[in-house]
């Protein structure tokens, strides 16, 4: 059998399948099909939504018997386009919302009033996610968050990793080389410190910044160079862009000179905030925005959106920790009696993952 399945199945040999419906926010890449099989074990798949840059064809075909909708994080902010798409996949079924990048952030007051106690409550993956969630006045449902269990830390160190293999790979692909280049790191949070780190290690000369001041001094601990909000854009070739918070708009970029390649590790309209671009063109060969006007040349490598998913964005079966908590998440919800409140998976359970992970994959 599979190692994956088998290490699903291990972790749900104790529970049998319920009633309970679930709508997946998901990427569509090779790691997933095994994890919404062992979904399937347990809930009923009423909605899957991929997420747009990442959908693999071949995954998409593995998949294609559950309800497969591609609707952007913006239409589903909408109050009557939310309640209509809910009401039609999960009917007066208790339902469950597993979500990545707080697809359903804006919606959740809606979703309450309209479902009540039919609504179980949320799971979260990202950082990202967790914010928008975060913003809300009130938390009107249980929501589990990932994004800072440490069984996320080994996903994240490779998404760094995978991060700089990309850029590598892209600059060679243009005839340049990374070692010898001026890199800024802007986010200094787990994937942007290992970003920096692998940098450093490959002859980068890296420089960081960030507007938690904390992290800059751990930054600087770590022995980089550290920047003030009024030159961190000053001589550089690359950009990392690791906040997932719209770090970087027009009045940035227009600081810029000469020629530089930003990098991205998620979504373009989670990190950039352009309301008018100054002339671009595309390169279609290394799927590149290309901005430029009199001072510089701006490369937005795969048109600003995570550069790891040109490479595939694998992270190996490390996943399958996150994975698992999901899942362990999701049978919280069903099982226990949660508040409406950001929760966390026990530090007991997360050791039983870690645990079953070992027997599997070490």
């Amino acid at each position: 059998m599979n190692k994956s399945i088998s290490f699903f199945k291990d972790l749900l040999k104790n529970y049998k399948k319920t009633d309970v419906k679930l709508v997946l926010v998901t990427h569509l890449l090779i790691d997933r099909p095994e994890f919404i099989e062992s979904l399937a074990d347990i809930v009923n798949l009423a909605l899957i939504i991929p997420k747009p840059k990442t959908i693999n064809k071949s995954v998409l075909e593995k998949v294609k018997k559950y309800n497969i909708i591609n609707v952007s994080r913006e239409k589903l902010s909408q109050k009557d386009f939310v309640i209509n798409l809910l009401k039609k996949h999960v009917g007066k079924s208790k339902f469950i919302i597993s979500d990545i990048g707080g697809y359903f952030a804006d919606s959740l007051k809606n979703i309450k009033d309209s479902f009540d106690d039919q609504f179980l409550g949320v799971i979260e993956d990202t950082e990202n996610g967790f914010r928008r969630y975060a913003k809300n006045k009130e938390i009107y449902s249980p929501i589990y968050s990932v994004a800072r269990s440490p069984l996320k830390l080994p996903e994240d160190v490779l998404v760094a990793y995978s991060t700089v293999y990309s850029a590598e790979s892209i600059l060679r692909s243009k005839n340049e080389v990374l070692g010898g280049k001026k890199a800024l790191v802007i986010g200094f949070g787990k994937i942007g410190s290992c970003i920096a780190k692998d940098l450093s290690r490959k002859q980068v000369i890296t420089k960081v910044w960030d507007t938690n001041p904390t992290k800059l001094i751990y930054a600087l601990s770590e022995g980089f160079n550290i920047c003030n909000k009024n030159n961190y854009l000053e001589d550089i070739d690359l950009i990392f862009a690791v906040t997932g918070n719209k770090c970087l708009g027009e009045k940035e970029l227009n600081k810029i000179r000469g020629k530089v390649y930003i990098f991205s590790i998620t979504s373009s309209d989670d990190e950039f905030d352009f309301k008018r671009i100054f002339s671009f063109r595309k390169d279609s060969k290394f799927n590149d925005f290309i901005l430029e006007n009199k001072n510089a040349e701006i490369h937005m490598i795969n048109e600003g959106n995570a550069v790891n998913f040109l490479h595939g964005a694998v992270v190996g079966d490390f996943i399958r920790l996150v994975q698992g908590e999901i899942i362990l998440n999701i049978l919280e919800l069903i099982f226990g009696k949660n508040k409406s409140e950001f929760l966390e998976l026990s530090e007991e359970k997360r050791k039983i993952i870690s645990k079953t992970w070992l027997k599997y994959f070490r």
